[in-house]
């Protein structure tokens, strides 16, 4: 007989808000965002075909259904909880197992992994490219998350990196001379990128044309649904794209992209780079070392780009 079980991870997500009755500390305890955390619950609520929650504002109360999952769960999870504890007991592991999504993994931190296992031999990074929030999938020690500013706050299992600066870069060959353009009219000569389906607010090119003073007309160009792509298509020289200054600062570096303009207005992302790790390596010195790395690295990207921008 085949079971029919319940999604593991919802069931978690469903616990945590249960014992809190707050979707913000259910978020804070499973290092992920709250928003992912509804998302969870509402599977679980699918997968029963009942609800299980009443949202009040604030925070939440169990429906009769939820009540009776509570009581039956709970005992349940603490008896998973207690399965391993000779294991627990054993020397502290020294693999951690790092997650981010794979823009900021193939323009950013892919790069720098090297350099912290130079300065940090005893600790092995196991990297898994993470394009979702579902709840223990897969399981991490510390992820890396782009969240909004209300969630980027400091808790004992996170910690906010860098909120970066947006700015219109392009490859070398579609300026004349390679260098920046002084005269913004020139973007309206050009193929423009941009990310989303729609683009939104400072991803959108007629945010930008209206920032930089510029009539509105109709972007020609690519309409890409991931920022490595569109920053992909930009060092091919398909045209100009939006870019973050995390994840354009090596490209920069290395000159396959320029700024495209000399002045231009200073936008910052609305979102921010945050690290978080599972609530059982709160306190963990390895965790420590990773994560000040992770925070130190990112610094120096971001004073890197911002002077080169001075520069100019």
């Amino acid at each position: 007989m085949i079971r029919r079980m319940p999604p593991f991870g919802p069931l978690v997500a469903f616990d945590a808000v249960a014992r809190h009755r707050s979707f913000t500390r259910a978020a804070d305890e499973l290092g992920v965002t709250q928003s992912a955390i509804s998302h969870q619950v509402r599977r679980l609520e699918e997968f029963f075909g009942t609800q299980l929650l009443i949202r009040r504002n604030p925070g939440v109360e169990l429906s009769d259904d939820g009540a009776k999952l509570e009581s039956e769960l709970g005992p349940l999870l603490n008896e998973m909880a207690g399965l391993g504890p000779s294991l627990r007991n054993r020397p502290a592991r020294q693999t951690l197992r790092l997650g981010a999504g794979s823009s900021l993994a193939g323009w950013w931190l892919g790069r720098r992994l090297r350099s912290f296992r130079h300065f940090n031999s005893k600790i092995e990074i196991d990297f898994r490219l993470v394009e979702s929030e579902a709840v223990g999938e897969p399981p991490l020690d510390v992820r890396i998350l782009w969240t909004t500013l209300a969630e980027s706050r400091a808790t004992p299992s996170q910690e906010p990196l860098v909120r970066e600066r947006i700015f219109p870069v392009c490859a070398p060959s579609l300026l004349p001379q390679g260098m920046p353009l002084s005269d913004p009219t020139a973007l309206l000569d050009l193929p423009l990128i941009q990310k989303g389906h729609p683009p939104e607010g400072e991803w959108s090119w007629g945010y930008w044309l209206e920032k930089l003073g510029l009539k509105r007309t109709e972007p020609r160009g690519l309409l890409l649904g991931d920022m490595g792509l569109c920053l992909t298509a930009a060092v091919e020289g398909a045209g100009v794209a939006i870019g973050r200054s995390l994840l354009v600062a090596d490209a920069i570096s290395d000159g396959r992209l320029v700024p495209a303009l000399t002045n231009a207005p200073h936008v910052l992302s609305n979102k921010v780079h945050i690290v978080r790790w599972s609530q059982d390596r709160i306190g963990d010195p390895h965790i420590k070392v990773l994560v000040n790395w992770l925070a130190q690295a990112a610094g120096d990207t971001d004073r890197a780009i911002a002077n080169a921008s001075h520069s100019l």
